[in-house]
Parts: structure tokens; sequence; C-alpha cells
């Protein structure tokens, strides 16, 4: 792939262009968090030491793909390389919806930059001055906040294999999957995700503001977990002491991603 003369990087998962202005724009060609991370990883060095950059996440190649972005955990990522996602250009209407759940602002692309042909005649036609007496200016009232205390539906109930490529996601509910999730497959919730099997793709709870959602697994071989847009990658988690065993995963008081094993019920053990 040959990159255009102001891209820095031009990735097959993203772009990322440094143009004359100053606010860098990620070119968003690929959701799925575990291609990124490894797309971020084969692409930027990770320099602690470097001022953040502002950042606009340009989402116009993936608009019409009907795709899902887990933007908390994107922004999560994105800070990893001193990247700060300040707004969100272009998207379909559902992407754009789920930027500002993310609470990142939503840029609309401009239809026309030309000014209106009226302007112009006006600034070569000078009218008569006029006084007019200035209106007090009425506030208006703030929007609503977000309420986030969210009421979720019936749950999500998956009865086969969840197997690699394919994605899920459970609006407004928790997902229950009876049976496994294999390597590749996301499985995505605005509540918690309970999986009766192997945990082995990506698992993303409580996407859109819900601290205390949870996943539970009877095999915890996650390639990346996350909840709240707090996650860990595979190279962490394949070393965690939870590796291959039944396990909860939950956020703990510091807002960190807390795993705890637990015996398997009806051995003569109790949780």
């Amino acid at each position: 792939m040959t990159a255009a003369p102001d891209f820095a990087i031009d990735h097959d998962a993203f772009a990322l262009t440094r143009v004359p202005a100053p606010i860098t724009r990620l070119i968003l060609r690929e959701t799925h968090l575990l291609k990124l991370t490894k797309a971020f990883k084969e692409s930027l060095a990770h320099s602690p030491d470097q001022a953040a950059e502002p950042l606009v996440i340009d989402l116009s190649a993936i608009e019409t793909s009907g795709k899902w972005v887990d933007f908390p955990a994107l922004i999560s990522l994105l800070k990893n390389y001193q990247l700060q996602p300040i707004a969100v250009y272009g998207g379909s209407a559902k992407q754009r919806e789920q930027a500002v759940l993310a609470q990142l602002p939503v840029i609309e692309p401009r239809e026309s930059p030309v000014l209106p042909v009226t302007r112009a005649v006006a600034a070569s036609t000078p009218e008569p001055i006029v006084e007019t007496k200035a209106e007090p200016k009425v506030e208006a009232a703030p929007p609503p906040a977000p309420v986030s205390d969210k009421t979720l539906k019936a749950p999500m109930v998956i009865r086969q294999p969840v197997r690699s490529g394919a994605e899920l996601y459970a609006r407004d509910a928790d997902l229950i999957i009876i049976s496994s999730v294999g390597s590749g497959a996301r499985v995505v919730a605005d509540g918690s995700i309970y999986v009766h099997g192997a945990l082995k793709g990506t698992a993303a709870a409580g996407v859109t503001g819900m601290p205390e959602a949870r996943i539970f697994c009877e095999s915890f071989e996650p390639q990346i977990i996350a909840i709240n847009g707090i996650y860990l990658d595979g190279e962490q988690l394949s070393k965690h002491p939870a590796w291959g065993k039944r396990a909860l995963i939950e956020l703990d008081a510091a807002n960190q991603i807390s795993v705890r094993t637990f015996p398997i019920i009806g051995k003569g053990q109790a949780d």
C-alpha cells in the first residue's frame, strides 16, 4: 500500500495523517480492538515521555460498513501512544451515537465551504445604516445531563459456539453464551457477559458506561478483556495466574481490572 504525501502512517487497519494544521487525523479502517492493538504495536513506538497529541477520529472509511466501535477501549488504546482523541468526524448515525455516549464531540461534515452569494452581494452594495435597539439575549437551557443508570432489557442468549471472526453486541442487555467464544471472535455488551465455556476471543462489557458490569467465564483464555473502557490485552493476560481457570472479571476500587478465580461448585467446595 502506497502512502499519500501527507500520511505519517498508512496501515490496513488505520491511517494517521499529520497535515500542516495542528490537529492529527486518525482515519479508522478497522474496529476490531485486537487487530487495532496489533496494528499500533507494529506502526507506533511507545513514547511515555512525549506530550499528548490532540487527535480527531475520522470514521468516513467505515460509515457504511455497519461496524460497531468500542470508543472507550479505543480511547484507552490511543492514550497508550500519547494520542488524545478530542472529537469524531463523519460516521453513521449509530457510530456517532456511540461516540457521544463515550463523551466525544461529533464534527458534522460541512456541505459546502463556500459563503452564501447574498453575503458577497451585500458586501459590494453599501446599505443605509439603520439604528436598531439591541434585544436582550435569551440564554438557552443547557441539555439534560446523561443518565448513567441504564435499564437493561432481557439478556441476549446465544446457545451455539461463537466462532472466529464473529461479532455479537448485546445492546442495553446482558449477554449469555451457553458455549465457548473462539479465538478471533468478539463479544460485546452494554451489561455483563457470561460465558459458560472457554473465553478465547475478545470480550467487552459495560461499553456504554457501566463500571459495575462483570465478565464471567469457565476458562479464562481471552485475547482482550475490557470493562467500561478499561482493558488488558493478551500479553498481560496470558501470564495472569487465572489463565485457563474459572474466573470473574470486574473493576476494583481503583478502577482497574481485577480477575478472581473460584472453584467449580459441586466438588465439595464453596465460593
